[in-house]
């Protein structure tokens, strides 16, 4: 049976509707449009908005109908390994990574039945460890050195860490299936945390053979170039991060976060709660404080574990990563900002010269009543208190009519600035 990631396409454009209703939340006393002169969200076409290699590939079409939500495209895509569905021009691309790396995975067979019983002995592994504690003398006898490496800095995660959704159980993690699962996701050049259930299904019987059954997966000779992450592009370091993460225990990767958003000053009980954020899964959390790390010396950076907080899905939590790796990224190939400040769920920038920067990773923006209030209000602020200018960056693009409205305020507009923001690694 087709497997379906998401049945009911217009449900999924809710995913960003809290980021698009930040947008208006900062209305206050500003002067109302005609409603006859704001557009309204509609369809476009795939063939005006992708390369064709992207459209179609050998393992996957994308529907030629898109549905644009006012500021992200959502796509449906069909495979021989079941329907899709993207919620932006990014996600789209991570997903037809994963495709491509789910038709390499189908290519190698495992024995189902053998692998039902293997990761029964898995359980019995899990059994094991359990008699340590009821009968430790017993159980030491002729264990293996080094063990007690399994249990270092413990002490610190007891009580403190939960798992996230995207993560494989404890016990899984604890027999070192998950270990094996992350070798297999850095070599087909996807993220072991992603939502793809299809491709979860994949990592979880190549891995189950890979640590259990000595089927030889871990040496297969077939690889996916690239990586499969966010909008961190397929550069050698977004490469090296995507292995650090997917080659790192989650509960380390949970320690190391916290300890160095702690060194930046964040306040322990706002860490915890963030790095606890079930929607936030270990990938989006270290690639957010990796950006973080990459702002040093803007004042309140730590806005975004603020800003994390709030986020209720992973489609939020990824849209504000996003933010937070293209404002690292204007940070440092643009200009240096100087602070940030709340824009409700989303977050501006301030330049030492005044000069506000909104930096969002959307893909087609129109001119709606939401945009057109903050906008104004952002201008309004901006004149009231001889600042600098004001700066939009985008991934996407703008309608006509936003861009013509936008460039009237004073706004100076910045589209498919991916590779300023981000330039590709020579």
């Amino acid at each position: 049976m087709p497997h379906d990631q998401n049945e009911q396409l217009p449900c999924s454009h809710l995913h960003h509707m809290p980021i698009c209703i930040a947008l208006c939340l900062l209305l206050v006393g500003m002067p109302q449009m005609s409603a006859a002169s704001y557009e309204q969200p509609g369809m476009l076409s795939a063939g005006s908005l992708l390369q064709k290699d992207i459209i179609k590939g050998k393992n996957h079409t994308v529907n030629e109908q898109v549905a644009n939500d006012g500021m992200f495209n959502h796509y449906q895509v069909s495979s021989p390994f079941g329907s899709f569905t993207a919620g932006s021009d990014s996600a789209l691309r991570q997903l037809v990574k994963e495709i491509e790396a789910i038709a390499v995975m189908k290519q190698i067979e495992t024995d189902d039945t053998a692998l039902a019983s293997l990761k029964k002995s898995g359980q019995n592994t899990v059994a094991g460890l359990q008699n340590l504690f009821s009968d430790p003398e017993k159980t030491l006898k002729g264990a293996a050195a080094g063990v007690g490496s399994l249990f270092n800095r413990a002490k610190e995660t007891v009580g403190s860490r939960e798992v996230s959704e995207a993560e494989d159980s404890k016990m899984e993690q604890l027999i070192g299936f998950s270990k094996s699962k992350g070798q297999i996701a850095t070599r087909y050049g996807v993220n072991v945390y992603s939502s793809n259930q299809v491709l979860q299904e994949e990592l979880d019987r190549l891995a189950w053979a890979d640590y259990l059954g000595g089927l030889g997966v871990g040496v297969a000779t077939s690889i996916v170039p690239g990586v499969g992450g966010l909008v961190i592009t397929t550069s050698g370091t977004a490469r090296l991060l995507n292995e650090a993460i997917n080659t790192t225990p989650a509960s380390e990767l949970w320690l190391q976060n916290r300890n160095k958003l702690l060194a930046m000053g964040v306040d322990q009980d706002t860490v915890e709660l963030f790095l606890n954020n079930p929607v936030f899964s270990p990938a989006l959390s270290t690639i957010l404080t990796t950006a973080l790390e990459a702002m040093k010396g803007i004042a309140n950076r730590q806005l975004f574990v603020t800003v994390g907080l709030q986020a209720s899905d992973g489609e939020m939590a990824r849209t504000i990563t996003e933010i937070a790796v293209l404002t690292a990224g204007y940070h440092k190939h643009v200009a240096p900002l100087k602070e940030l400040n709340a824009m409700s769920r989303i977050t501006r920038a301030t330049k030492k010269d005044g000069s506000v920067v909104v930096i969002l990773p959307t893909d087609h923006i129109i001119w709606s009543e939401k945009i057109a209030d903050v906008s104004t209000a952002l201008a309004a602020k901006v004149k009231a208190a001889a600042g600098g200018g004001l700066e939009i960056w985008v991934l996407g693009d703008f309608s006509k009519t936003a861009r013509a409205e936008l460039e009237g305020l004073g706004w100076k507009v910045h589209t498919k600035a991916r590779d300023q923001l981000l330039p590709p690694e020579k």
